[in-house]
């Protein structure tokens, strides 16, 4: 587990878990250039507007010259008196402001980027960390239909590869890079282990077995093959549009070639799912051999998957119908 970063704020002292809600502080000015803060690991102090990680997030108020140029005449007593209540007021402004630095300090609850106080981050929405552009599908070479400005809060959708599909402040829905936004849930242990089944669903997905072998029919093309899959998912979440990458290799580990089998049915919470007959068509021989990884799925909250899956055992039950009155016919 990583050490915490330690920040200072007169006689007040607090931590945050990384860098990434250090930074997500300084965004939401929590974070002041007076503050002292202390890298992990390390003993040495440095004001907020010293740390590499924090250039340009920290706001540093601008102080008007004018305000500094005290030019007083000479002379008097009634002059000295004015001075020396002046003084007097600059003093007790200043202990005043010190007195409101300490105890407006944040606390635990504050300090957090979560939780019911104004401007926290909920675990579905994600903070733009960076000017992004708003793709229509996930890939860099898309055609862009928007953009996510930086600091913007969006709505996390599903995650695919290397992007996610979010709903920005406008309304409109697209996809940006994976490093490019900041997720919420990203934060605190508990909510991490909830939802990052949500957006990686790829990462706990399981291929419990699988195969290939050529069709045994003399009458069907000899590059026409069956392949088999058991796919396991032990989440809380039902998944949909399951992608399997699927590559041949030759005898010298060569790639003949690669395919993105997009899984037909839902895939259960708690649960695996058996699959076979799938045709793939492919140039093969004694030494072919094939390697199967999860791409990607999309993850359904509890409502959604029960209307889904209602719909698909619908649909299967149709189609059971009508291929044996087929059959009959």
């Amino acid at each position: 587990m990583s050490k915490p970063w330690r920040i200072t704020r007169g006689d007040q002292q607090f931590t945050v878990k990384d860098v990434a809600e250090l930074k997500l502080m300084a965004v939401g000015g929590k974070v002041r250039g007076s503050d002292l803060i202390q890298r992990p690991g390390s003993s040495e102090w440095l004001y907020a507007t010293e740390v590499e990680e924090l250039k340009g997030l920290v706001k540093v108020a601008e102080i008007d010259q004018d305000d500094l140029d005290f030019r007083p005449a000479t002379g008097g007593k009634v002059m000295r008196l004015l001075l020396g209540l002046l003084a007097l007021a600059i003093i007790v402004v200043g202990f005043g402001a010190l007195y409101l630095m300490y105890t407006r300090a944040p606390d635990s609850a504050e300090q957090s980027l979560f939780g019911d106080h104004e401007g926290a981050l909920g675990p579905l929405e994600a903070l733009a960390t960076e000017y992004a552009t708003l793709l229509s599908e996930p890939d860099g070479r898309a055609q862009p239909k928007g953009e996510v400005k930086k600091d913007s809060r969006v709505k996390l959708i599903r995650k695919l590869g290397d992007f996610y599909e979010i709903e920005g402040p406008d309304g409109q829905v697209g996809w940006v890079g994976i490093a490019q936004v900041v997720p919420g849930y990203k934060f605190r242990q508990e909510l991490s282990d909830k939802f990052d089944p949500l957006f990686n669903p790829d990462r706990y997905l399981q291929m419990a077995n699988y195969s290939w072998v050529p069709r045994d029919d003399p009458k069907l093309p000899r590059e026409l093959t069956d392949m088999m899959f058991q796919l396991g998912n032990p989440t809380e979440y039902g998944m949909q549009g399951v992608i399997l990458k699927i590559t041949f290799f030759d005898a010298k580990d060569m790639v003949i070639e690669t395919i993105n089998y997009e899984v037909p049915r839902i895939l259960p919470p708690m649960d695996s799912l058996h699959l076979e007959g799938i045709e793939v068509e492919i140039d093969w021989d004694e030494d072919t051999r094939a390697e199967v990884d999860i791409l990607g799925a999309r993850a359904l909250l509890p409502a959604e998957y029960s209307r889904l899956k209602a719909e698909e055992e619908e649909r299967l039950l149709r189609e059971a119908e009508e291929k044996d009155a087929a059959e009959k016919g």
